[in-house]
């Protein structure tokens, strides 16, 4: 009967107190299962990975204390799909990200934005949920003090999110 090698365990060491413990393949089963589903129960998740309740919350504190798991969000399904575009975002001379980021932050529409290097200053995600909402919010962005210029892009369809 041929041996079959197992994979090598990706390991990661994270802080706990003054004992250093390793990110094990049961605790890499309890992310993937939260990415999969973030309401799964602590009762659900420990009958998945086979360990008892108490030790499964042990295992979340110290993912999420060791900044493994930020946060448990929803993701809307397609029943619930808002109007998703990439707005192009270059400065005006003399304005820079300080100027225009506390502006977009204000905006609950804006969900995403990333500081780039090139000839587009900002990448930023908005919501909208019809395409005249998304028109209004992008001129509304377009008349802030040190925005120059907004090129859109809407999203057609998400052909894969890790997030």
């Amino acid at each position: 009967m041929p041996v079959i090698a197992a994979p090598v365990p990706f390991v990661l060491l994270l802080q706990e107190g003054d004992a250093m413990k390793t990110r094990d393949a049961i605790d890499d089963q309890l992310i993937a299962l939260l990415q999969d589903n973030a309401r799964l129960s602590t009762v659900a998740l420990a009958k998945a990975v086979g360990l008892s309740r108490s030790t499964v919350q042990e295992r979340l504190q110290r993912l999420e204390q060791a900044g493994v798991i930020a946060q448990y969000t929803v993701r809307l399904g397609s029943g619930g799909d808002p109007l998703q575009a990439w707005l192009f975002l270059r400065f005006a001379d003399g304005f820079s990200c300080d100027d225009v980021m506390p502006l977009l932050a204000e905006l609950p529409q804006v969900r995403l934005v990333h500081s780039v290097a090139g000839e587009i200053d900002l990448l930023v995600l908005v919501q909208a949920g019809s395409p005249g909402m998304l028109a209004d919010l992008r001129e509304r962005i377009a008349g802030f003090k040190g925005v120059d210029d907004v090129t859109t892009v809407p999203v057609l369809r998400s052909t894969l999110d890790r997030r």
